[in-house]
């Protein structure tokens, strides 16, 4: 068994491993990576793909990956549904959570910034699409609505 070990260290560790991200969101990266070389692609990381943000108000910043901004060269809106949106995905402390939204954006918010995001009317079965401003509340360690969306 130990002469199989370097070969299956190879076959787990993608081209993406030599970025300093967190575990959690290298992890994801290495998921879409694993999706795309599946179709036989290879996978593109916009440079703002990953962002910082100030949700939980603490001085390390919490990390959004916008799949939006990722392709794969045979198909390249696969992380993505045409009206319904992309996923984006939140890595506060050691949270993640998702949501599919069709545009977001951050704005300040006291100490910390709201997340402000636009989910399509048929992802929600409403004849519309909303915007909703969420916080992190450090209760519940999730996003909750706050307030009116812009």
């Amino acid at each position: 068994m130990i002469r199989f070990a370097p070969v299956l260290a190879v076959l787990a560790a993608p081209a993406l491993a030599e970025t300093p991200y967190p575990p959690a969101l290298q992890g994801l990266l290495d998921y879409h990576w694993s999706a795309c070389t599946g179709q036989g692609g290879t996978l593109t990381i916009g440079p703002d793909a990953v962002q910082e943000a100030h949700l939980s108000g603490g001085d390390t910043p919490d990390l959004l990956l916008d799949s939006a901004r990722l392709s794969c060269s045979t198909a390249p809106h696969m992380f993505c549904a045409d009206g319904i949106g992309c996923e984006l995905t939140v890595f506060v402390d050691q949270n993640e959570l998702s949501l599919v939204v069709l545009d977001w954006s951050l704005e300040p918010d006291d100490d910390r910034q709201a997340l402000v995001v636009t989910k399509a009317g048929q992802l929600m079965n409403l004849p519309e699409d909303t915007t909703f401003r969420l916080v992190w509340d450090r209760a519940t360690e999730s996003l909750v609505p706050a307030g009116p969306a812009p």
